[in-house]
């Protein structure tokens, strides 16, 4: 885990990131589970993000992302959250 980044949950993870001084959620990429694409997985980023719901990530313009989904966040190219069968790194 990136020492920035104190959050270990994918949406208190957007959350710092979004409100954070030093930090912009326009700086980070989102590799999630996408059933049907190619791989089953997609990546975007975090310029996409229109709200960070409860359960749910919003991405432009209408796509809702649960959090059980993602399965990587980066920061400035660096993971700052992997998702493991028994959890996160």
């Amino acid at each position: 885990m990136n020492d920035l980044i104190k959050s270990k949950h994918p949406r208190d993870i957007f959350n710092e990131l979004k409100w954070k001084e030093d930090t912009s959620i326009n700086e980070c990429s989102i590799e999630y589970i996408h059933r049907g694409v190619p791989g089953n997985t997609k990546t975007v980023s975090g310029e996409n993000i229109v709200d960070i719901g409860h359960s749910f990530l919003t991405l432009y313009p209408d796509t809702m992302i649960p959090y059980h989904r993602i399965l990587k966040i980066k920061y400035r190219g660096k993971n700052i959250y992997v998702k493991t069968a028994t959890g996160h790194v």
